[in-house]
């Protein structure tokens, strides 16, 4: 899993602004291929692939093998006060009566100067886990977490819990985030599946309607938007396609069967050219698609001069040169 976070994130801090309410709890949605849960990448959290399905138990107490977090969540932290003037102590030692051990030991406390000691109590927070779809047949699958704990940020200590509920997601899932204190579990899973819009290439008006439906864009968003709907139009595509997923707005065009440029308008600094399987290349995070694993299946084009035209000598290779492999994506 990822390292610990050692301050809140500024996404995170963005996120708290956005929420309404002061109660959160801090929670995430991951997708998990179905052989990294067989590899037992989650074994620690009881989270197995089993012929039948999926299993995972509906809340846990991480490990504390998973890192120092988990280790302080079940087995307490003792905080040695430097902030304080030393102390007499005294350690146990034992002594053989008149310098002979054949004559017996006893018992005698020797002094030592330390600083004092404070002991946390663990709290053993659980993970309360959700996964929407369990079925064996699955590639992928998202599992998603929060930890059980309603934290208010008027309290003074807020940021000192909050930093301990996110590294509790980091090292034991490798994300971190937060929602509002009624945002239920299944709704975390809800937020990473991208679910696609067709629509027919003249109607840009109305995809743009529905790419922002229940949401107030900025003019810059609208501005990228018509922006990008110009450039597909260029392109000369069989439908335009849009996708929602949580907060993340997704703008494109399906140009063939086998090929199709989309761009996530929360980044906006590149656009995707996607061959085959492009439904399934989209569900994954970005953060997977820039790791190379994933073959030769897409290009990523980043908004440097000229990449309109790079995304143009993409488009037509693939199309004059049906049934050759795509380049590697970059």
């Amino acid at each position: 899993m990822k390292k610990n976070v050692r301050k809140i994130p500024q996404a995170v801090r963005n996120r708290l602004r956005a929420l309404r309410g002061r109660d959160i709890v801090a929670g995430c949605a991951m997708q998990f291929s179905a052989k990294a849960i067989r590899d037992r990448d989650l074994a620690h959290l009881q989270i197995e692939l089993h012929g039948d399905g999926l299993h995972l138990p509906e809340r846990i107490v991480p490990p504390a093998s998973q890192g120092k977090y988990s280790a302080r969540n079940v087995e307490g932290l003792e905080v040695v006060r430097k902030d304080l003037p030393k102390e007499t102590n005294y350690h146990a030692a034992e002594t053989p009566n008149w310098g002979d051990s054949y004559r017996g030991t006893h018992t005698v406390w020797l002094p030592h100067e330390a600083y004092p000691r404070d002991f946390q109590a663990p709290r053993e927070l659980e993970l309360v886990l959700h996964c929407p779809d369990t079925s064996a047949a699955r590639a992928t699958f998202v599992i998603a977490a929060r930890i059980d704990e309603v934290l208010s940020q008027a309290d003074p200590n807020f940021d000192d819990y909050l930093l301990e509920n996110l590294n509790l997601l980091q090292e034991n899932l490798g994300a971190c985030g937060v929602e509002a204190a009624d945002f239920s579990v299944e709704e975390y899973a809800r937020t990473l599946r991208l679910s696609w819009e067709i629509l027919p290439p003249g109607s840009r008006y109305e995809a743009i309607e529905r790419l922002f439906r229940g949401r107030r864009p900025t003019q810059q968003q609208l501005d990228v938007a018509k922006a990008r709907s110009d450039f597909f139009a260029r392109l000369k595509p069989k439908q335009l396609v849009i996708g929602t997923s949580g907060f993340r707005r997704y703008f494109g065009a399906l140009l063939e069967n086998d090929l199709a440029v989309f761009e996530n308008l929360e980044y906006g600094n590149a656009v995707y050219v996607m061959y085959e399987n492009w439904e399934q290349l989209t569900q994954q995070s970005r953060l997977q698609l820039l790791s190379g694993r994933l073959g030769e299946q897409f290009d990523r084009v980043v908004h440097h001069e000229g990449w309109q035209k790079q995304v143009r000598l993409l488009v037509e290779a693939r199309r004059q040169n049906k049934g050759s492999p795509p380049r590697r994506g970059r």
